[in-house]
C-alpha cells in the first residue's frame, strides 16, 4: 500500500497521510482498517461504505451513541461529522469512499430515492444477515480486483457496473430497513426536504430559479435554502447544480443524442450558454467530456 500526501491525490477523496490500497480521486479502497477515525470528518464530496469485519467501534452521532459491530455495514454521506469513540483490541474493517458525482452518476435512474435514504437518515448503520454479508465480501472483493487491474478501458467500465450493483444492494438494504414506516415519522421540515428533492430529480427542467421550487412547496426560498442546510449541509442552489449536472453526465455519456439537442431538452437558452456551464462545473468542454474515460 501507498502511503498518499494530499499533493498526490487527486480531486475529491483527501484523507491527508493515509495508507490505502487504491486512491484515483473518485474511487478509494481500504481493504483493512483497525482505526477509522482519521477518515471523520468526511471531504464535502466524498461518500463513506465501510464493512465491520471484527469487534466493535463506538460512534457518536448527534448526540447519539451507537455501535459499530462484526456483520454491520455503515453508510455515510458528504459533510457527515461523527466522534470516534473506544473500539475493541481486535477491531477490523473495510471501507470504500466514492466521490458523490459518481454515485449520482451510477444511480441516475434512481437518485432520488437514494438521496431521500442517505441525506434523511444521515448516518446509517445496519446489521447484515448472513447472506448480505456473504454477497458484501464479494464485492468488495471484486471491486479491490479490477482497482489493481491496469487496462485503461474494459476493467475500469466493469469496475463501474460493480460499484452500481453494490449501490443497488445498499439502496434495496436501507428502504428494507423499516423503510415503509419511516415516512410517516418524519417531520414536517424533513417531509419538506424530501419533497424537494423529488420536485427536483423529477422535473424535465431542473436548473429552474430557487424560487419556482419554494413557490410548489409554499415556503420562502430562504426557508427552503435554510431546510436544505440542515438536513444536507448543501443549499438548495447546490442541490438545484447537482441534478442538473448528474443530469448533464447521463446524457453525453449515456445517450446518442448530439450536444445540441442535449443542451435544447435542458432548458439551456443556447450552445454557448451550455458549453459555459458545461466547463463550469466539469471542468472540460461537453465534447470533451462526452469523449473523456471518467463519467
Amino acid at each position: 500500500m501507498a502511503n498518499l500526501t494530499k499533493k498526490d491525490q487527486m480531486r475529491y477523496i483527501e484523507l491527508g497521510n493515509y495508507s490505502v490500497d487504491f486512491n484515483d480521486g473518485d474511487i478509494m479502497l481500504l481493504d483493512s482498517v483497525k482505526d477509522i477515525s482519521p477518515l471523520f470528518p468526511l471531504e464535502a464530496a466524498t461518500i463513506f461504505f465501510a464493512v465491520c469485519t471484527k469487534g466493535r467501534q463506538r460512534i457518536a452521532y448527534e448526540d447519539n451513541g451507537l455501535d459499530f459491530t462484526e456483520g454491520d455495514i455503515m453508510l455515510c454521506p458528504p459533510k457527515v461529522r461523527v466522534t470516534i469513540g473506544e473500539s475493541s483490541a481486535d477491531f477490523d474493517c473495510k471501507v470504500l469512499c466514492i466521490s458523490d458525482h459518481i454515485v449520482r452518476g451510477l444511480l441516475h435512474d434512481k437518485s432520488s430515492l437514494w438521496h431521500h435514504e442517505s441525506y434523511i437518515r444521515r448516518l446509517n448503520i445496519m446489521g447484515m444477515s448472513q447472506l448480505n454479508r456473504e454477497e458484501m465480501k464479494f464485492y468488495f472483493n471484486m471491486i479491490r480486483s479490477k482497482l489493481k487491474q491496469n487496462n485503461p478501458v474494459a476493467p475500469y467500465d466493469i469496475l463501474l457496473a460493480l460499484l452500481r450493483a453494490l449501490l443497488l444492494e445498499l439502496h434495496y438494504m436501507l428502504f428494507n430497513d423499516d423503510g415503509q414506516q419511516r415516512e410517516q415519522r418524519l417531520s414536517q421540515s424533513k417531509l419538506l426536504f424530501n419533497r424537494f428533492l423529488s420536485l427536483v430529480s423529477t422535473s424535465e427542467v431542473k436548473r429552474q430559479p430557487i424560487a419556482t421550487y419554494a413557490s410548489q412547496l409554499a415556503i420562502t426560498p430562504k426557508y427552503l435554502t435554510m431546510l436544505c442546510l440542515k438536513f444536507s449541509n448543501k443549499t438548495a442552489s447546490e442541490w438545484v447544480a447537482q441534478y442538473t449536472v448528474e443530469e448533464i453526465r447521463f446524457y453525453l455519456k449515456s445517450t446518442d443524442m448530439s450536444i445540441k439537442e442535449i443542451s435544447a431538452h435542458m432548458g439551456f437558452s443556447n450552445m454557448s450558454h451550455f458549453g459555459s456551464y458545461v466547463r463550469k462545473h466539469l471542468g472540460v468542454s461537453p465534447s470533451e467530456y462526452r469523449y473523456s474515460r471518467k463519467g
